[in-house]
């Protein structure tokens, strides 16, 4: 910058007359000494001492080379304070890029909580929301929901959902192109995606159910099945609501349900790769899966209750027959 425009400049500020554009020249040239940009904020007070000087030397040397030094003694003073005011300004707009990238960063960051066949985890979210993540489930969530509009979430697998309430900011869980939409509730997902249907089944609250096409309001103790290829929704009654609680904890219960499903479920809680062959796959199983008994315990339980057999071959498990129509 030429120095009479710099002179200019500088007088403007001091009298406050400088407009917003010329106060920016000014500060951009204070941030750069001898060609490279000064480093904020400072580190120590020995550093912000020493930009102050440097400051106050640019404006000794380069703008009142005075010949009365007696008018020079009366604006020295001036000409501190604006140094000092002109580092405040520069250390706090800096504080405030890096304050704004913060949050830019904090709404950008999200968190990933995956769990493998076999495992369970808790989700605690900041907004005092609880998720019970299930075994082979994913979930994406922001690092923090301050500032945003919604929470948002997106998931596949299966988890409870436990949403506090904060009506002015509603939750969000996106599977696919499916969106679940709640304020304040408790509610099961269940989308794997090795599974053609997923149902949301609500205990408490409201939700709206939507693939973008069609929709559907959820009372408490009502479920909706989702079918993906057709996507077709089909809302229905719960009988069990205690029976949906429990799968948080690892409980599933079957009501005439396929084996072939069972043993599903069975494969992913376990860790296990437990095979049905022949028509036994599709005999319907009435029973409980309990995380408290070993494999073996409830596979025999199984095969009992359709009349079939179980073996195990090279440690894999084998179901075969079974009484079934």
């Amino acid at each position: 910058m030429e120095e009479q425009r710099l002179k200019e400049l500088i007088k403007k500020y001091l009298s406050g007359t400088a407009t917003k554009a010329e106060k920016e020249d000014l500060l951009k040239w204070y941030q750069v000494k001898d060609g490279e940009e000064l480093v904020l904020p400072y580190e120590s007070e020995q550093e912000e001492k020493e930009a102050k000087e440097r400051i106050i030397f640019g404006i000794r040397q380069q703008l009142f080379k005075q010949e009365n030094k007696g008018r020079y003694r009366k604006i020295y003073y001036r000409i501190t304070a604006a140094a000092a005011i002109i580092l405040v300004i520069l250390v706090g707009a800096f504080f405030h890029k890096a304050k704004n990238q913060t949050a830019d960063q904090q709404l950008n960051a999200y968190n990933t909580v995956e769990t493998h066949n076999g495992e369970r985890k808790i989700v605690k979210l900041t907004d005092g929301s609880v998720i019970w993540l299930s075994a082979g489930s994913k979930l994406i969530y922001p690092a923090a929901f301050t500032g945003l509009a919604k929470r948002e979430v997106k998931f596949e697998g299966e988890a409870f959902f436990d949403i506090a309430k904060d009506h002015k900011h509603p939750f969000i869980v996106h599977i696919g192109k499916t969106s679940t939409k709640v304020l304040g509730t408790t509610f099961n997902i269940t989308a794997l995606k090795s599974k053609p249907m997923m149902t949301v089944s609500l205990l408490t609250g409201k939700v709206a159910f939507s693939d973008g096409k069609s929709a559907a309001q959820l009372m408490p103790n009502h479920m909706v099945s989702y079918f993906k290829n057709s996507g077709i929704t089909k809302v229905e009654k719960i009988d069990n609501p205690k029976a949906v609680l429990a799968r948080r904890e690892g409980f599933y219960e079957y009501n005439n349900i396929p084996v072939a499903e069972v043993l599903e479920d069975f494969n992913r809680v376990y860790n296990a790769d437990v095979k049905a062959e022949g028509r036994v796959s599709k005999c319907l199983f009435y029973g409980r899966l309990k995380p408290t008994e070993s494999k073996e315990t409830f596979l025999k339980k199984l095969a009992t209750v359709v009349n079939a057999r179980l073996t195990q071959h090279n440690g894999t498990f084998i179901i075969k027959g079974g009484g079934c129509n």
